[in-house]
């Protein structure tokens, strides 16, 4: 299971990849990211991706303020605090230097409007995080840290020496690291706990939100290869 280097005896924390381990490991091996692995993909699919990016991050930060909202545990408040500033650092700082390197333009980002997969999936979230318990708001959060940390860190172990004149470098670079790992841990450790006394009906909606979440990753990267902004190609 990945981050096993990190975490043992997290037995929901197997659950939840047993359940989306069919889409998880399709997903490693998808054109984008098999591509972008390669230094092969197309310029204009990683900067229509970087767009849906920029857009994604900005929910996943109010997430981040609805979980806070909704939390009276200190560490937790202080995992999801170091996360909102993370992530808010990664939305302004990271994407300046993509959007310098790859050409995007203000005017670019400005205009940008989410695609279809991703507003499916950042509402999804959003309805989460107003409606539900907090370890639910973690569990809708865990996809895209975990996902992330686990394929950038195969992605380079899959390139090895390849990485060095890869055009997409500096983002497999970014979360291929510990410290991205990191992001994944607290939230794996945190829903361990606070699911430990949940009934076996609630442990199963969280498995299935978790699944969810994991196909939302699939089909943001998919819909990114593809270009497609609305739910079918034709529709412009």
């Amino acid at each position: 299971m990945p981050l096993t280097r990190f975490l043992s005896d997290h037995p929901f924390a197997e659950r939840l990849y047993k359940a989306a381990e069919p889409v998880w490991e399709e997903g490693v091996d998808q054109p984008f990211l098999r591509e972008l692995g390669d230094g092969t993909l197309d310029r204009e699919k990683f900067v229509f991706y970087m767009l849906q990016d920029y857009l994604y991050l900005n929910d996943y930060v109010n997430v981040h303020a609805l979980a806070f909202a909704k939390c009276d545990d200190p560490k937790i408040r202080t995992h999801l605090s170091t996360a909102i500033a993370g992530a808010s650092n990664e939305t302004e700082h990271v994407h300046d230097f993509f959007r310098d390197v790859f050409g995007i333009t203000r005017q670019q980002m400005d205009d940008a409007r989410q695609s279809a997969f991703a507003r499916a999936y950042t509402s999804n979230m959003i309805a989460i995080a107003h409606t539900k318990p907090l370890v639910d708001v973690l569990v809708a959060l865990l996809p895209c840290a975990w996902v992330y940390a686990d394929y950038g860190t195969r992605i380079a172990a899959r390139i090895g020496d390849g990485i060095e004149t890869n055009p997409y470098r500096a983002w497999i670079d970014m979360y291929k690291t510990d410290e991205f790992w990191n992001s994944a841990v607290w939230l794996i450790d945190d829903i361990e706990r606070l699911s430990a006394d949940l009934t076996e009906e609630h442990k199963q909606t969280l498995v299935e939100q978790f699944v969810v979440g994991v196909e939302h990753e699939y089909m943001f990267w998919d819909s990114a290869y593809r270009l497609q902004q609305r739910w079918k190609p034709e529709w412009k």
